[in-house]
C-alpha cells in the first residue's frame, strides 16, 4: 500500500495561525522553528539597524528586519531574520511577501540547528539567486560573508571583530561585527 504525499505550497499554510513561530516551506516540507532566543533577537536587532540605516541613508531600497515570507519557488518559503531588496527589484515586494529572490539575505545561525542555515538555507539561497549570503555566527563571533558568481556562491570573507564586514551589495557600508556581537 502507498501513501500519497502532497508538497505544501504557501497557498496551503498562509492562513495558518504563527503563534508557534518560524514557519517554512523547505521542497514542500512544512519546517517550524521555535521563537529565536533574546540573544538572538538582540544580535538580529543590533545588526538590522546598522544595515537599515545604510540602506535608508543612501535610499538602496527595502531592508526588512521583522519576518517577512520569502517565496522563491512553489515548494520553497523562508523567514530570513533579515534582508533586502535594492530599489531596482521592489517589484517583487507583493504585499505581504516578498515572491522572488532578495538581493541579500542575513541569517543569524541558530545553535538549535546551525544546518538549516549553513546547509539548507545556503542550498537554496543560492539555487534561487539571493546575490548576498550572509551568515552571522554567534558562537564563533564572526560574519561570513557569500556573494552569487556563475551561479554558486563564493566566499567573500569572514569578518570577526576590529574588522569591516565586505559587501558587494551594500558598497560603502562600514561595519565592524564588534558592534553587533
Amino acid at each position: 500500500m502507498s501513501v500519497a504525499v502532497k508538497k505544501l505550497t504557501w497557498a496551503d499554510i498562509q492562513d495558518r495561525p504563527e503563534y508557534h513561530g518560524r514557519t517554512e516551506i523547505v521542497d514542500g516540507e512544512l519546517v517550524m522553528s521555535p521563537v529565536p532566543s533574546d540573544k538572538h533577537q538582540r544580535l538580529s536587532t543590533r545588526l538590522g539597524a546598522r544595515v537599515y540605516t545604510f540602506v535608508e541613508d543612501h535610499d538602496l531600497g527595502d531592508f526588512f528586519s521583522n519576518p517577512v515570507h520569502v517565496i522563491l519557488a512553489e515548494h520553497v518559503e523562508y523567514e530570513p531574520d533579515l534582508c533586502f531588496v535594492s530599489k531596482d527589484r521592489l517589484h517583487i515586494i507583493q504585499s505581504p511577501n516578498i515572491v522572488g529572490p532578495p538581493d541579500l539575505i542575513i541569517e543569524v545561525i541558530s545553535e538549535s540547528n546551525r544546518s538549516h542555515d549553513t546547509v539548507v538555507k545556503f542550498r537554496d539561497y543560492e539555487k534561487y539567486g539571493v546575490r548576498e549570503y550572509w551568515l552571522v555566527d554567534q558562537r564563533e563571533k564572526h560574519i561570513r560573508v557569500y556573494c552569487l558568481q556563475n551561479g554558486e556562491y563564493a566566499l567573500l570573507g569572514v569578518f570577526g571583530p576590529g574588522e569591516r564586514v565586505v559587501t558587494r551589495v551594500l558598497e560603502g557600508l562600514e561595519l565592524d561585527p564588534a558592534l553587533v556581537f
